[in-house]
């Protein structure tokens, strides 16, 4: 079976644009995974683009596709109908296939039974007020819409199908369903339509709500991914967006708001580093002003600006920083890209059996240093610089932990509270996971000292913080 891709920039730039990502090159490190986990199951992925997409994907990053069409160069189009392109992508296929969005891994590839059916979808949906809301809004609009589409949009319940995955063996349905959507944009004039007019749900409508409509009508079957229907508006965390379960996941899907996720973002970031560091590597280069490493920007503390009253106090963390930078200024590229890699494994720990859990050696990041907040500072100082390293850290007493990185500013200030600390200091020396809880049972208070439930889960969490924060890694 072929894989397909539809990447259309509708001329948006993108090393400039986020196309909905926290940073655009989270949106190239997304695209790099979709493609490079397709290439591990079919030998023929086909990107269908335009001559920015070339640009990027094959000259620069050099993406294994098996063959790239650039075919949507001055596409007659509003910019917000990306779906458009998608649709025309499926129209032209000669023989069975997927179209995957680039925002879609399936790590383990699909089984034999669901390539073998007649359709293939991600998953069927089921309609909330989330859809409702949607369709009743176009249903306003001065438009032409088919009966068949008609009398979905006016149930209570709307469904569709999901397509970030998309495709199957019978090419005569698919042709017809997009005839009958190219059909219901150019009745409309969508294509032409002004900005005051185009609404991006319209895609939902043409291309996920009428698939459903026609299946019904037709009655034919579809085979699905995801083996049950999922909510409109119920893509979780943990069903689609679980990087510490990449491998053994059937389907991942970074949809809508999930893409401003700074941890999705992250993980998605060690993912690719792990899985494909010469791609990884290739993306974070075009960034150069966002990785001063990089850039070759030297690496320069933010401006504190304290107020009067705070100015000595935050001389010393300056002070601090300043040192820091001093001692990590010999550390080369490649090692930090080494510590970046080591700073991935951690994933399997956390999913790991507890008896092999037990063995697993941890060390601090070599490169760290602590500041400990002077116990003289006062209210407004110390709040100053949590809010200021970061507003979500739930602990007032707090201590901030340093380590230089690869990307972004070229280092990273991380809030740690007491238990943090002192596995920190208890893993200076490489230690098993059973060593640490032995060794840590002592800094909780006495009274939960033989709730060994309670503590073990406890540090649990903390070295998932310290672990997603690099300030440790497996040996």
């Amino acid at each position: 079976m072929r894989a397909v891709q539809t990447l259309w920039t509708a001329n948006k730039d993108l090393l400039k644009d986020s196309f909905g990502w926290k940073h655009p090159q989270y949106n190239l490190m997304s695209w790099a995974l979709s493609c490079l986990t397709l290439r591990k199951h079919y030998d023929d992925v086909v990107l269908n683009t335009d001559s920015k997409g070339y640009a990027i994907f094959h000259n620069h990053l050099k993406l294994p596709y098996s063959e790239i069409i650039v075919q949507y160069d001055n596409m007659n189009c509003h910019r917000d109908f990306w779906a458009y392109t998608k649709l025309f992508t499926y129209s032209i296929q000669d023989k069975p296939f997927i179209h995957v969005d680039g925002d879609v891994y399936l790590p383990n590839g699909i089984s034999e039974k669901i390539e073998s059916g007649a359709l293939i979808a991600q998953n069927a949906e089921i309609g909330t007020a989330y859809y409702k809301k949607m369709v009743d809004h176009i249903l306003n609009q001065p438009i032409s819409i088919p009966k068949l589409l008609l009398e979905e949009m006016k149930k209570d319940s709307v469904s569709s199908y999901n397509a970030g995955v998309l495709g199957g063996n019978d090419l005569k349905f698919i042709k017809e369903y997009c005839r009958a959507a190219f059909n219901f944009i150019e009745n409309n004039r969508l294509r032409y339509a002004e900005d005051w007019v185009a609404n991006v749900n319209y895609n939902i409508l043409f291309e996920q709500i009428l698939f459903h409509c026609l299946v019904k009508k037709k009655k034919t079957e579809v085979s699905t991914i995801i083996d049950h229907r999922i909510n409109d508006n119920g893509y979780s965390y943990n069903e689609f967006c679980d990087f510490y379960t990449f491998d053994s996941n059937k389907l991942m899907h970074i949809i809508g708001g999930h893409k401003q996720n700074e941890r999705i973002c992250e993980l998605l970031s060690r993912t690719l580093l792990n899985k494909y560091p010469e791609y990884y590597h290739r993306i974070i280069e075009l960034f150069p002003e966002n990785n001063k490493r990089l850039g070759k920007c030297k690496n320069k503390y933010i401006a504190l600006n304290p107020l009067t009253k705070m100015q000595e106090s935050l001389a010393q963390y300056k002070d601090f920083l300043d040192k820091s930078f001093l001692q990590w200024s010999d550390i080369s590229q490649d090692e930090l890209l080494d510590q970046e890699k080591k700073s991935y494994n951690y994933f399997s720990f956390l999913n790991n059996t507890k008896k092999k859990r037990a063995l697993i050696k941890l060390k601090t990041n070599p490169h760290l240093f602590i500041f400990q907040i002077p116990e003289n500072w006062d209210y407004m100082t110390k709040d100053f610089m949590k809010n200021r390293v970061s507003k979500d850290f739930a602990f007032y007493k707090f201590d901030i932990a340093c380590i230089p990185t690869l990307l972004h500013d070229g280092y990273k200030e991380v809030p740690i509270n007491d238990i943090h600390y002192n596995i920190l200091v208890l893993l200076g020396k490489q230690r098993t996971f059973t060593s640490l809880l032995s060794k840590i049972k002592k800094c909780f208070p006495e009274e939960i000292r033989n709730n060994n439930a309670k503590i073990y889960q406890s540090v649990l969490l903390s070295l998932e913080y310290l672990f997603y924060y690099k300030l440790i890694y497996i040996e």
